[in-house]
């Protein structure tokens, strides 16, 4: 079975590492994003797993109910964006079980997971994730190359298919990449997909789906945005405001573009929860 499962980080465009945090006015925010991605996601008639800050769904509560009652996934992004692996192992249980409480109000007893922001995550720090009640984690990706990702070992787990882990009744899953004269290119949208010309992340992606049966795809609020684009820190490099800006309006044509390559690739769509559960089912019972 060939299967794509979206998702969105939950955060706004001042988490963003790049960016000096204490020199931006916070009081401007690009969370209207998160709205049209909604939209977006009834528009195509598609579930969606949600990673969300703590400290943006602790005032929004009702607001990712109700998106758990219409049959997505929302799971924890951390607390405030601060990468895990700047963190002490006491420090990062301490964010971690703040946001994981919040997720809690939110779902029930529903299962819930986990993203680390910039996917900043080394195994030790997976094993608390697991070891922390959540159901899954969606913090690996193969790309050695970016400065802020982690690295996850995954001695002991299954590899069950394409991009998912199996350990006990915990899953990983890992962002799409596609190895490109022996190196492996992002292809899992961001800003990969934001700033890439379409034919190019069509080209890319389309070779991805002839070998592999699963594609996992995020995005960021700030990304899909309508607002003007607030004054970033002076101290921000020429690169980087080029590669925060560039690209927003053309997102979400993007998007609807992306999933009908899926869907003519024979790709369905779910979540990252339903896809736990389904292998639980089958092979846990």
């Amino acid at each position: 079975m060939k299967r794509a499962v979206f998702s969105i980080d939950v955060e706004d465009w001042y988490h963003l590492d790049y960016f000096n945090r204490h020199e931006c006015d916070t009081n401007n925010s690009l969370l209207d994003g998160l709205d049209v991605y909604v939209d977006l996601l009834e528009s195509l008639s598609l579930p969606s797993s949600f990673f969300v800050l703590g400290e943006i769904a602790e005032s929004k509560i009702e607001y990712f109910r109700d998106l758990v009652k219409s049959g997505h996934d929302v799971g924890s992004h951390g607390w405030n964006h601060i990468r895990p692996m700047t963190l002490g192992i006491d420090e990062f249980r301490a964010d971690l079980h703040r946001s994981r409480d919040v997720m809690k109000e939110i779902n029930g007893e529903r299962g819930f997971g986990y993203r680390a922001p910039c996917f900043s995550l080394d195994r030790e720090r997976l094993d608390i994730v697991r070891d922390s009640g959540f159901a899954y984690d969606s913090s690996r990706i193969e790309f050695g190359d970016h400065p802020l990702y982690g690295s996850i070992d995954m001695h002991g787990y299954e590899n069950l298919s394409d991009a998912v882990y199996r350990n006990g009744d915990f899953m990983e899953f890992e962002a799409t990449t596609l190895s490109v004269l022996g190196k492996n290119i992002p292809i899992s949208g961001g800003g990969y997909l934001r700033l890439f010309p379409w034919f190019l992340m069509k080209t890319l992606v389309s070779r991805y789906l002839k070998k592999n049966d699963i594609y996992v795809f995020y995005i960021h609020p700030f990304e899909l945005s309508q607002l003007p684009v607030p004054v970033v820190p002076k101290s921000t490099s020429t690169l980087t405001k080029f590669r925060y800006s560039h690209g927003r309006y053309r997102v979400a044509d993007k998007i609807t573009r992306l999933v009908e390559l899926l869907r003519s690739n024979g790709y369905s769509f779910t979540t990252f929860s339903e896809i736990q559960q389904e292998i639980n089912g089958k092979h846990v019972r």
